[in-house]
């Protein structure tokens, strides 16, 4: 059980400490920054990943911190990835203050600029 454990977070906790270790701070940023709309979106796939690299379901432990964490008596596994994506934008909003900065966006030079 404890190869189980180590290869599948038991928690949401666990879960996001994780995916925050493998993102880049483009897709940190980019994730902090979607409405709820566009989070909805990306968890159509995401979740799919999600639901893939934790197991669920088949990982009970993580099921129940899902349930626990959403205030519900039954999830599905959509569901919980949703909250994990859920919990993941959270964490990174509290974490740190991430602005999506355009890449076209230069301080404007000459006279223009001085006035």
């Amino acid at each position: 059980m404890d190869l189980f454990l180590e290869k599948f977070p038991p928690t949401v906790e666990q879960s996001v400490k994780r995916l925050i270790a493998d993102m880049t701070f483009a897709d940190r940023t980019r994730l902090a920054n979607m409405n709820e709309a566009a989070l909805i979106r990306f968890h159509d796939s995401y979740g799919l990943f999600l639901r893939n690299q934790f197991r669920l379901p088949g990982n009970e432990p993580l099921m129940k911190s899902c349930r626990e964490t959403a205030y519900l008596k039954t999830i599905t596994p959509e569901q919980a990835s949703y909250v994990i994506v859920k919990e993941l934008q959270q964490r990174l909003l509290k974490e740190n203050t991430l602005r999506l900065v355009k890449s076209s966006s230069v301080l404007p030079t000459g006279p223009a600029a001085t006035r």
